[in-house]
């Protein structure tokens, strides 16, 4: 089970994204807007990763030591910080900060996805814990700049609902 968690629970964190973009509970413009912080903050806080990758290669665990490795992973891709947290802490920080119920259980799915991925033994406990902390610094940063974004994000909504209503439109 941990196996699976690890290996296929972005795919559930993309899955939520997905289901907020088009769930029709709550006030659409918001949910919109809720994906486009989110993945706006997932950009920043991966290339974050990317860059601290590229500067400070570590190694992952199975490579250093015996461990018993649950999961096929490349002894050539970095270990710190781990990109898996990264994505689950920045939606679940997102989240939590606009919607405190499901934020909530996103968090704890992030706490058992960074724990899977030690478990597994593809990460040090640094690794994730570092994911966590970019995710939550990117998610800072980006949300104190809501008056910006709003803005450009606003009028990404608005030509997204107008390509919608004319696509109805000819259907009819």
């Amino acid at each position: 089970m941990v196996l699976l968690f690890s290996n296929y629970g972005p795919l559930l964190f993309g899955f939520v994204l997905v289901w907020l973009w088009f769930s029709t509970s709550g006030n659409k413009e918001r949910n919109r807007k809720i994906v486009l912080y989110a993945l706006t903050v997932m950009i920043i806080a991966l290339g974050i990763n990317k860059v601290i990758e590229l500067m400070l290669f570590r190694p992952r665990p199975f490579v250093t030591y015996t461990v018993h490795l649950l999961s096929e992973k490349s002894s050539f891709d970095p270990s710190f910080p781990s990109n898996h947290s990264t994505g689950a802490f920045v939606l679940a920080f997102v989240l939590f900060r606009c919607r405190k119920k499901l934020g909530s259980v996103l968090l704890m799915l992030a706490v058992c996805m960074a724990i899977s991925r030690v478990f597994i033994g593809v990460h040090y406990p640094s690794d994730v814990t570092a994911g966590a902390i970019i995710a939550i610094l990117a998610t800072v940063i980006v949300m104190s700049q809501n008056r910006y974004l709003d803005l450009v994000y606003d009028r990404i909504i608005q030509v997204f609902g107008k390509r919608g209503n004319k696509t109805i439109d000819r259907d009819m």
